[in-house]
């Protein structure tokens, strides 16, 4: 009995998996809206969407990687623009000794 009680509820199961492959986008958005509502009803924080949660983290990361790339680019900005000065520095004292 147990036996087939088991194979009852993977049938039904199946049976679930298979009609949720008919529903349109909106569909399942709205399905899943309804079952995030419904635990909020019973007191429940819903499980958080996994795809959105990846999809944040790959944003924070890429922020990230952002914000260490302007910062060394920065970095190197200041370096060139003190080597420069430092060049033009040297040119203008050799031209106004050459000039005298």
């Amino acid at each position: 009995m147990k036996r087939l009680e088991a194979v009852h509820k993977q049938e039904e199961a199946q049976l679930g998996r298979e009609a949720l492959t008919y529903l349109s986008d909106e569909e399942l958005d709205a399905l899943d809206e309804s079952l995030d509502a419904e635990a909020r009803a019973r007191g429940e924080e819903p499980p958080p969407n996994e795809l959105l949660e990846q999809m944040k983290r790959r944003e924070a990361e890429e922020e990230e990687r952002a914000r260490i790339h302007t910062e060394e680019s920065r970095r190197r900005g200041r370096e060139l623009l003190e080597q420069n000065h430092a060049l033009i520095e040297a040119h203008r004292r050799r031209t106004k000794k050459g000039a005298t």
